[in-house]
């Protein structure tokens, strides 16, 4: 009976897919993880419990969806919006602001998670293909507006018509001024209001119409003159947005522009606005007007978002394309370089810029891709990040962000609610998937915003609470270990404690005073617990664990797989760690004074161990958990274990 001892040093890969369980030829197979739930996987190789989310308050109306979206104007002064049905508050330091705050939008329940947004400064511009642009601008904390953008021009479709009649125009400049179009047949409509009509070398926009052979025009490019432009030497063209032909779904700033696109009728068009002018898309060819580009490929791939990296970067519904300008050159009208560089396609998930890569949701919404510009291979690549834990992402993912500071993680919500995140350190080649299903509820929506020295994760969760759907803003803190958790005082100590009607009926567990008190159920808004506290954090309790996978070690007689297995003894380590599981039994965390005397310490940071844990056949189950709201930080787990091959 050959005896071995493996040593699991990391848990970098997180949890890994079944289908890789047999792969223990894999790398990553050594640093995974069958099951990692409600832990993060950390860079430097450890395994920590979650941070639990603290309640803020109840959305506006819970029985219809709500969406975060940040709001950051810079590193010190940051807000997150709660947009629902037709509404939209302001969070602000982690409570809502004002009575609440609302500004009226025209975002509809039906359209919060295909809306798209791009921010400069103290302006965001909103985009969905129903609806002009919006502009959101912030004067205050609680001094908003929301208005129709008010473009100078927009974008005017081409190649345009050529109407049967000769034109004459009553002036050629300046631009800015008025003239009048005379027709030699009835060619105008009332309806061709809006619309512009190349002439002369210049462009005049139709802003009145008089007759069938009349319209009165502003000028926007000077003509060469007055003279009447014959048939087929002047064209009409029709604005490109329209209630009719739809606005732009997608759009970001990109080298002083305003870079928008995929609009229903033109879904591979791209307009950019004139440098640093984001409302003026007058289309000229200098190096500083507006322009208009169409994606091109061998079919139509509607544009779905548009991203600033290295290039302007294109997602389409089947592929992914660069724009950029000449040789060390801005993107300018007569310049434009457009390049597919893989063909995945992109989901209706708005991607996320991870430093210098853009993370998006494959077509299909299962597979996360990473686009970037690979250095060493001189082209841009997008490997699936997800492949090592593609049952994470079954159902697909509906909603991303990504938390920078203190761990770089990715969040994904899942169809189904799940939250799943990934530690992500590319330099470091960290790769670690969990899942955290903890809430007692549905994540629907997850959006970060920064702090002081971290980035703060909010969510909304929708729970069932005494029978009615409730949907909670919420946002996670490292010093509270459970869900939808209050963290309450008393000027002295106390066994009553109210103030939980957000939690009527639930079973919530309590830490007063930095001691797991026990579990109680609210009733009426409040509980009263055994023992008189002065502080108390209060919520959903959530256990975490992680689920060693089978080790592979060869003995004399060849692999232990399929063999009985007795684990004699597990040694774990752990930092700042108050109490584990093993299987169910309980660690023992202990110290030793000078007297042999047994000290108890709040935190621990060292190797305890458990001994005889029994036989199994083919496999050496192991979960290492933590069951109470207190910390868990597991570092490297050593297993001492008997192979019978009889």
């Amino acid at each position: 009976m050959p005896r071995t001892t493996v040593l699991q040093t990391n848990f970098t890969a997180g949890e890994i897919s079944p289908k890789l369980f047999g792969r223990v030829d894999v790398a990553r197979y050594q640093n995974g993880a069958k099951k990692m739930r409600d832990t993060i996987p950390q860079v430097y190789g450890g395994a920590k419990r979650r941070d639990g989310s603290l309640f803020v308050r109840e959305v506006k109306t819970s029985t219809k969806l709500t969406r975060l979206i940040p709001f950051i104007y810079n590193e010190n002064t940051a807000y997150m919006l709660e947009f629902g049905d037709l509404y939209m508050r302001v969070y602000k330091d982690g409570a809502v602001l004002g009575a609440p705050y609302e500004v009226v939008t025209p975002f509809s329940e039906a359209i919060l998670f295909d809306l798209d947004f791009t921010q400069g400064a103290d302006t965001m511009f909103i985009f969905h293909e129903t609806l002009q642009i919006r502009r959101l601008r912030r004067f205050g904390d609680t001094s908003w507006t929301l208005d129709i953008a008010p473009f100078i021009e927009t974008p005017f479709e081409e190649p345009g018509t050529y109407p049967a009649a000769a034109l004459t125009p009553s002036a050629a400049t300046p631009v800015g001024g008025a003239c009048t179009l005379t027709a030699g047949a009835s060619v105008f409509v009332a309806g061709d209001v809006g619309s512009s009509v190349k002439i002369n070398g210049g462009i005049v926009k139709i802003t009145s119409f008089t007759s069938g052979t009349v319209v009165v025009c502003s000028i926007k490019q000077e003509l060469s003159n007055t003279v009447a432009a014959p048939v087929n030497a002047w064209s009409l063209h029709a604005p490109a947005w329209s209630a009719s032909r739809g606005y732009p779904r997608t759009g970001t700033l990109y080298e002083q522009r305003l870079v928008v696109g995929g609009s229903p009728t033109f879904p591979q068009t791209i307009w950019g606005s004139a440098t640093a002018a984001y409302l003026d898309f007058t289309m000229g060819v200098n190096d500083d007007d507006a322009f208009a580009f169409t994606v091109a490929s061998d079919q139509v791939n509607p544009i779905q978002y548009l991203a600033s990296s290295r290039a302007l970067v294109a997602f389409t519904s089947g592929g992914e394309f660069t724009v950029a300008g000449g040789l060390e050159k801005p993107l300018a009208p007569t310049n434009a370089q457009v390049r597919q560089r893989s063909n995945y396609g992109c989901s209706r998930v708005r991607p996320v810029r991870i430093r210098d890569a853009e993370l998006f949701i494959q077509r299909a919404g299962y597979k996360v891709r990473s686009f970037a510009y690979n250095v060493t291979t001189d082209d841009w690549t997008a490997p699936d990040i997800a492949v090592m834990a593609e049952h994470l992402t079954a159902g697909g993912i509906v909603d991303i962000a990504w938390q920078q500071e203190p761990t770089s993680i990715i969040w994904l919500v899942r169809a189904d609610g799940v939250l799943v995140s990934v530690t992500y350190d590319k330099d470091q080649d960290v790769v670690g998937w969990a899942a955290h299903t903890g809430f007692d509820g549905f994540v629907e929506s997850v959006a970060t915003i920064p702090d002081a020295d971290s980035d703060q994760l909010w969510l909304v969760v929708q729970r069932t609470i005494n029978g009615v759907t409730k949907r909670y803003v919420e946002r996670f803190l490292p010093s509270v270990l459970l869900d939808s958790a209050v963290m309450v005082t008393a000027g002295s100590p106390a066994t009553v404690w109210t103030g939980l009607s957000h939690l009527e009926g639930k079973a919530v567990d309590v830490v007063g005073d930095d001691a797991y008190v026990g579990s109680y159920t609210v009733a009426s808004g409040q509980i009263t617990i055994g023992k008189a506290v002065t502080a108390a954090k209060i919520g959903l309790p959530f256990e975490n664990r992680v689920e060693l996978l089978d080790p592979e070690v060869q003995t004399g007689m060849g692999s232990a797989s399929g063999n009985y297995m007795r684990t004699s003894e597990v040694t774990a380590r752990f930092f700042e760690t108050t109490g584990a599981l093993v299987n169910d039994q309980p660690l023992v965390f202990r110290r030793f004074g000078s007297n042999d005397t047994v000290q108890t310490p709040q935190l621990f940071s060292g190797v305890t161990r458990i001994e005889n844990l029994g036989w199994e056949r083919g496999v050496s189950d192991l979960v290492i958990k933590q069951d109470k709201p207190m910390p868990f930080h597991l570092l490297a787990v050593t297993r001492k274990f008997t192979v019978n091959d009889g």
